[in-house]
């Protein structure tokens, strides 16, 4: 650079006068001086920016906190009132309320809060003051519950981001939310027991409903009872035991409770009594589970999506905990207190809000860390029953998610809505359920329905019953999103019968309501349309259009091969399709004891030895596919089982025909 050139850069340099800050940077720079505790500072700058546009809303609100911090009730209602009259928002009502109260005019700040909260009720810091103004004056309880409904939308976001959401996408406001908790305990260990309580009233058939899911996801099931043990044994579920409940908190407790309040409220105080005591599972008898509970966590509590004005965030509809824990210790201390201290005790004070009191305020973060989100256990929420007893789509939709484990009937508000559990219709969620639940022959049923020779009889004769062993490998999965891939819509087409019907698909529609369908067959099935369904057209000896197939409709949880039978066909189906398998995902292969004479072998050995010889320990061979392809077999199976069917069974004395190979799981 010349001494020209340097002489022009300095008297640039010196000739650059720094840009004026904007409105936004004088806020930001008055806010920090306030939140430093600058309190000299912050009033200077925000004079300053006054001077220059003496209607800004936040530097007036910025005014009054600084008054309010300096004691200056009467300033800080001044510049809190300027602010709102630019701009009503719900923190400069907060404010408001603040100075109203310091000038002990309790009406009138009482009045602000009320419509601050009304105009933003989500917001955690409104609530804190209005909690703090509440302490004030000696209101303590009030002053809790703001305190409490605060922290509910800070330790449980979702329940904010809900209100402004569409309902059908609630759920996955959760995801991100305690995700730790899916980790599961391996499916091959023993169940937890499962505690109920039911007394003084005839069991109802909802509750049989619930106390039979539990069983049937292999948990002990123990349901305590004041009523006579002997007579309520005759009339539950098999497989649940019933005992005494007096053994473990005397009767005058339990007729105490009912005498003042109801016996839900009971109900609340002895969960935490049994869990202390025996440790396990806490179920309420409106739970459908649909899932076992294998959650790898000591403690476990369920949140609900309504009722957070009332303070009725976490419920213990569902609860674990281990024998001894000193959390239940404390609980079951509590709610005694709580109704000995209380003429009249209404219905949550020891249920869901003193939980939410201890687990949000009082507790620490492992057991926040221990909250399951609504989508588990309550994705239709209480206020909305109705999902249940109609056949509308939304009610399935809200229960698709992978996560929920249980369906929460809310027993109690079917009665107040004038809805009748014994008169539900069959496509209700509530029908649905009791047909998953207490039908173990249910898909069989369909089967039958749609004429499918996979259930028990097909055209008057003995067909393979396929369906006994589908039902108690799809159950768990039957409500979720699932992606079911079926080769071979129809049966008969080598004998030359109309292929004018998919039994399968339509059996697969009404047993995996959230599904989608795909239809795979030589022929043509375009004719058939559903908005859950895809057909394709593919030969299954084509490498190239199984390779199509596999590259549109991955990924896949089920893939169920009943097209030619052939070996040769059923080890490319195998290679080519398997990759588009889910970790975790089930492959099927049906009448493994047919072989079709009119295709050639081409030399593949048949797949059922080969599945036989793999269970043996060897790896997976083939002539048909590609070394990696069958590599990628031999490396990714989980678990092969192997079934009859009873159509070969009885006809030819044939003995494992079906095939089901599980992937592993990541």
């Amino acid at each position: 650079m010349n001494y020209h050139d340097g002489t022009l850069a300095r008297a640039n340099e010196t000739s650059i006068e720094p840009s004026s800050p904007t409105r936004e940077e004088v806020y930001q720079i008055c806010l920090r001086h306030l939140k430093s505790g600058e309190l000299e500072q912050a009033e200077a700058r925000c004079r300053e920016g006054l001077a220059s546009d003496a209607n800004h809303a936040g530097l007036l609100h910025l005014m009054a906190g600084v008054s309010l911090l300096n004691g200056d009730y009467d300033a800080a209602i001044t510049w809190a009132g300027r602010a709102l009259t630019n701009e009503m928002k719900a923190t400069y009502l907060a404010t408001f309320g603040t100075a109203l109260l310091g000038k002990g005019l309790q009406a009138q700040a009482f009045e602000a809060f009320q419509r601050a909260v009304a105009l933003d009720p989500v917001d955690p810091s409104i609530w804190e003051n209005f909690g703090n103004a509440l302490n004030r004056v000696g209101q303590a309880n009030q002053a809790s519950l703001c305190f409490l409904i605060a922290r509910a939308y800070q330790k449980l976001p979702f329940l904010a981001e809900c209100r402004s959401a569409p309902r059908n996408g609630w759920n996955a406001l959760t995801t991100e939310f305690n995700p730790h908790l899916r980790t599961r305990a391996k499916s091959d260990a023993a169940r937890d027991p499962i505690h109920c309580f039911w007394s003084n009233a005839p069991l109802s058939e909802m509750s049989r409903l619930s106390l039979q899911s539990m069983v049937r996801q292999g948990h002990p099931v123990k349901l305590h009872t004041y009523d006579n043990v002997a007579a309520m044994q005759a009339r539950v579920p098999s497989g649940v035991m019933v005992i005494d409940a007096g053994s473990l908190v005397p009767a005058a407790i339990y007729q105490h409770a009912v005498l003042n309040s109801e016996i839900r409220y009971f109900s609340d105080i002895f969960r935490y009594a049994v869990l202390h005591e025996f440790g396990g599972w806490w179920l309420d008898t409106d739970i459908v589970l649909v899932k076992p509970l294998d959650f790898g966590r000591e403690h476990v509590f369920s949140a609900q999506w309504s009722g957070v004005e009332q303070g009725h965030v976490c419920v213990g509809d569902v609860m674990r905990a281990p024998k001894g824990s000193v959390h239940m210790a404390n609980l079951y201390a509590l709610s005694l207190q709580r109704m000995f201290s209380e003429k009249r005790v209404e219905y949550g004070a020891v249920g869901p809000l003193l939980l939410s009191e201890y687990l949000l305020v009082a507790g620490d973060e492992d057991l926040q860390a221990s909250i399951l989100p609504p989508t588990t256990f309550n994705a239709i929420d209480w206020r909305e029953v109705e999902m249940f007893a109609t056949e509308s789509r939304a009610g399935f939709e809200l229960l698709s998610d992978a996560r929920v484990t249980g369906v929460h009937l809310w027993g109690k508000m079917w009665a107040e809505r004038g809805l009748r559990f014994d008169a539900v219709p069959e496509q209700s969620v509530a029908g649905y359920l009791k047909k998953l639940v207490l039908e173990p022959n249910w898909l069989t049923q369909l089967a039958a329905k749609y004429d499918s020779d996979k259930g028990a009889v097909y055209k008057g004769h003995i067909a393979h019953h396929y369906t006994r062993v589908y039902h108690e490998l799809f159950r768990s999965k039957a409500l979720e999103p699932v992606r079911i891939l079926e080769i071979g819509l129809c049966r008969g087409r080598v004998e030359g019968w109309a292929q004018d019907q998919v039994p399968s698909l339509q059996m697969w529609l009404d047993y995996f309501p959230n599904a989608e369908v795909i239809g795979v067959d030589i022929e043509d099935f375009s004719w058939f349309s559903h908005p859950r369904v895809r057909i394709h057209r593919v030969d299954q000896g084509d490498r190239s259009m199984l390779e199509q197939l596999a590259r549109e409709e991955t990924p896949l949880d089920i893939i169920i091969d009943d097209g030619s039978h052939a070996s040769v066909h059923q080890h490319l189906t195998l290679g080519v399709l398997f990759p588009a398998l889910k970790p975790g995902g089930l492959f099927v292969i049906e009448d493994l004891d047919w072989q079709p004479p009119e295709i050639p072998s081409g030399g593949a050995p048949l797949m059922k030895d080969v599945l036989n010889a793999m269970k043996a320990g060897s790896a997976f061979t083939s002539n048909v596919i590609t070394g990696d392809e069958a590599r990628l077999i031999s490396d990714e199976i989980d678990e092969i089982l192997i079934n009859d069917s009873f159509r070969e069974l009885m006809s030819r004395g044939l003995l494992r025909g079906l095939g089901v190979l599980r992937r592993k799981a990541q």
